[in-house]
């Protein structure tokens, strides 16, 4: 299997917080189906980039999409199942 390019792993990323709020990393690479050991600085580029944020919740640190975030799920209709990334590991996570 070859592996996810950055983009593909930011919008995987993306798309799962666009169906679930204030996940774990751990929780995020799961449902995304990328490797848990995914360096942290894909979801610091995303924070970066005002596309997701990170929040403490107690001893924890969670994720949830912003409005830009959901923004561009929409801007490549992530959420339809002919999106351009038809073929790839990105796909509708129901």
């Amino acid at each position: 299997m070859l592996a996810l390019s950055r983009m593909e792993m930011y919008l995987a990323i993306i798309k799962v917080l666009d169906n679930w709020d204030l996940i774990t990393q751990k929780q995020i690479m799961c449902k995304a189906d990328l490797d848990v050991a995914t360096p942290k600085d894909c979801l610091s580029f995303l924070v970066n980039l005002g596309l997701i944020v990170e929040k403490n919740l107690g001893t924890k640190i969670v994720y949830s999409i912003t409005e830009k975030g959901q923004k561009l799920i929409q801007y490549f209709r992530l959420q339809e199942d002919e999106s351009i990334f038809g073929g790839t590991r990105i796909h509708r996570i129901d």
